[in-house]
């Protein structure tokens, strides 16, 4: 019967001192986001995945200017089928994804690339966490340093990527890629891209 008073005793006294002490109330308590950082949701597609035997690849730049401090989003790039099946088959490199953003830093020195054309020395690319594409989905997490959290959830237009696919460069590109989400502390309701296939 003691052994019992003593252990609600004990409860109820380690209640009250979590209530009144500050210290024991910190431990239980969530930790707020550091200020000036935006808390970003768990994406809700986990994974990686993809629709087999669909053509998305190129290069889809932004239609508008995307930057985060110093640093400015070049292109979003979705690679081939065997780009694909290593990724999802756990062969991964730390510099290139089937799917992932790059960024130039704009503070860095211009230098003459090998097409002839002048580029910022220093590139962020942004890999991803988690994708899902196909049937004109598209779903993208990932994280870089400089950058932060990046989420962004769209719609591929797979007529007019097919239709810019089989066309000569020339006229203004139509919009393929509309997306909404999250680059950095940057909240983005409607970003578009065009695409490009490459030299």
């Amino acid at each position: 019967m003691r052994r019992w008073m003593f252990s609600v005793a004990f409860a109820g006294l380690m209640a009250a001192c979590s209530e009144t002490d500050p210290e024991a109330a910190s431990l239980n308590a969530t930790p707020p986001a550091p200020e000036g950082q935006v808390e970003v949701a768990a994406p809700t597609h986990p994974g990686f995945s993809h629709v087999a035997g669909e053509d998305l690849f190129g290069y889809y730049i932004p239609s508008q200017e995307v930057r985060i401090g110093e640093l400015r989003l070049d292109h979003l790039h979705i690679g081939g089928a065997a780009e694909f099946a290593a990724w999802e088959g756990g062969d991964r490199m730390e510099t290139y994804a089937p799917v992932m953003l790059e960024f130039s830093d704009l503070s860095s020195p211009v230098e003459t690339n090998e097409l002839g054309g002048e580029a910022h020395s220093v590139r962020i690319r942004v890999l991803p966490t988690s994708y899902k594409l196909g049937n004109g989905e598209f779903r993208f997490a990932g994280e870089a340093p400089g950058v932060g959290q990046v989420r962004l959830d769209g719609q591929l237009d797979l007529e007019a990527l097919r239709s810019a696919q089989g066309s000569a460069v020339g006229g203004e590109p139509p919009v393929i890629l509309r997306t909404a989400g999250q680059i950095g502390p940057e909240r983005l309701r409607t970003l578009s891209f065009t695409w490009f296939g490459g030299d």
